[in-house]
């Protein structure tokens, strides 16, 4: 640890700083569970054939089933071990692939239809979203996983800042992160960007500017944002906080969490918005359908 000209510490911390406890050796109390719940399984089985196979034709199998499952909750991708993937992947092949919004279900068709098609057709499953309601102070109700709210963040230019600066900013968002008292998620987004709009108001502009050297630059930034929107995917990033409380009262909590995090971020330069009802509707309108269809 080395303290900065600022006064604030600069401390290592290990990548896995969620990484469960270790209860036996290297393996967690998941891992043990699941393993030692194998183990007096196959145990089990043996007692149960062991009259009629081997002890050398039932060890192979079993110590390779066993090895197995060791290595499927031993073994991680992506902060994931492999049997939760396993069983994620089997939830997706079983989940349906075409969903409507029908949450009074999906009726079927008309008979005639069936019998033109020569074959009953597939019907789509309705589709089940977790957010039950959205009131005026842009308050998302998520039912029995009780509340979130979602707040637009700004960003700054950590880069270009001195030491002292960016020990600062550094200090400001750790005293944000210590402060947080339940979940809370950082999302950023990058969408398309269509700049064919500012580049017309530059060029309709450009005439009435107070110097024909200002409507000059106006129209060569004009030129170029068209030429580069030509010729490159042009890209928007957008940062939101999603705050959640669960429990009762916990419209209150989350709100207040999102003051919390206004006046903390704002200490490091951050800008953070909460979102109303209007602003929040129209990001959970562009997440469910991404092309504006």
């Amino acid at each position: 640890m080395s303290d900065g000209p600022a006064g604030y510490s600069a401390v290592r911390i290990p990548a896995d700083v969620s990484r469960p406890d270790r209860v036996l050796g290297p393996a967690t109390a998941r891992q043990v569970a699941i393993i030692g719940s194998t183990a007096t399984g196959l145990w089990c089985a043996w007692l149960g054939v062991r009259a009629w196979v081997s002890p050398f034709a039932f060890l192979i199998p079993a110590v390779f089933f066993l090895v197995i499952v060791g290595v499927a909750v031993s073994t991680e991708r992506d902060g994931l071990a492999i049997d939760r993937l396993l069983a994620a992947a089997l939830r997706q092949m079983r989940t349906p692939r075409r969903r409507v919004m029908a949450p009074e279900g999906v009726a079927p068709p008309p008979p005639f239809l069936s019998e033109a098609l020569n074959k009953p057709p597939c019907l789509p499953a309705p589709l089940s979203l977790p957010i039950a309601d959205l009131d005026h102070t842009g308050v998302i109700d998520l039912g029995t996983d009780g509340t979130a709210l979602v707040a637009a963040a700004g960003t700054v230019n950590f880069g270009l800042r001195t030491a002292d600066e960016q020990d600062l900013l550094l200090g400001g968002f750790a005293r944000w992160l210590n402060s947080l008292s339940g979940p809370t998620q950082i999302t950023s987004t990058n969408a398309p960007a269509d700049v064919s709009g500012f580049v017309g108001i530059l060029r309709d502009r450009a005439a009435n500017l107070p110097h024909p050297a200002l409507g000059h630059s106006a129209q060569e930034h004009a030129e170029f944002l068209d030429g580069l929107a030509a010729t490159r995917v042009l890209l928007t990033r957008s940062i939101h906080l999603a705050l959640r409380e669960p429990g009762k009262a916990a419209a209150q909590r989350v709100a207040r969490r999102a003051e919390d995090a206004v006046s903390h971020l704002a200490a490091c330069e951050i800008r953070v918005s909460p979102l109303g009802h209007d602003a929040a509707s129209a990001d959970l309108r562009a997440l469910l359908d991404p092309s504006g269809a």
